[in-house]
């Protein structure tokens, strides 16, 4: 349901309970911090409304309301460690090892590509957010390396722009462009054909002609 493990859902808990831990008052009992994990991770796996998620779990929609952005937010911070760009060399090579190892891509160092969110248009928004699939969209840009570990993620894109235009408008473009996290000269990351091709950026062959 959940789509992570006991044991993992476990370790989320204990890492977000000191910052979703609130107080019993005379008037009502505060919400367990167990309910409100399982509810947002519940949320992110399926994409339930909140009135579905009132209807299995017993908590009021205007509840989940309040409380989920603030959960997302912490679920945030303390997994931020976990997905950190590489800022030297010799990180960069230890990615560029396994996909050699694993995929016999020498001297590939990742893999970038971009996903649309659905979501419902904001108020006053216009046509900034609609996508060629025409719905609505965030668009999720990310790379990963040889074991599809995230490795560089960045989520807001409107959904209008191309996975091209979030890549070039990328703190992670930016700092290969300016030399500043150590990526490895005669190395790539790669992606589809919708990113464009240069000597530290490799895509398919185009398919026209």
């Amino acid at each position: 349901m959940l789509r992570i493990t006991g044991e993992q859902f476990d370790e989320l808990l204990e890492m977000v309970r000191g910052k979703l831990s609130k107080q019993d008052t005379t008037m009502r009992m505060a919400i367990p911090v167990t309910t409100k994990l399982e509810i947002t991770l519940r949320y992110l796996a399926t994409g339930d409304s909140f009135k579905s998620l009132e209807y299995l779990i017993r908590v009021p929609e205007t509840t989940i309301s309040r409380f989920l952005p603030h959960v997302l937010t912490d679920i945030c911070c303390v997994l931020r460690p976990f997905i950190n760009v590489p800022t030297t060399v010799e990180e960069w090579k230890k990615i560029e090892k396994v996909f050699l190892q694993r995929w016999n891509f020498p001297r590939c160092c990742g893999a970038i590509d971009g996903k649309h969110v659905l979501i419902k248009r904001p108020p006053g928004s216009g046509s900034v957010y609609y996508n060629y699939k025409k719905t609505y969209s965030i668009i999720l840009f990310a790379m990963v390396d040889a074991d599809y570990c995230f490795t560089y993620v960045d989520v807001g894109g409107n959904g209008r722009a191309n996975d091209s235009a979030v890549f070039r408008n990328s703190s992670l473009n930016i700092a290969m462009e300016n030399k500043t996290i150590g990526f490895p000269e005669d190395h790539v990351i790669i992606g589809d054909d919708a990113f464009p091709l240069r000597p530290d950026l490799m895509k398919p062959f185009s398919k026209h002609g």
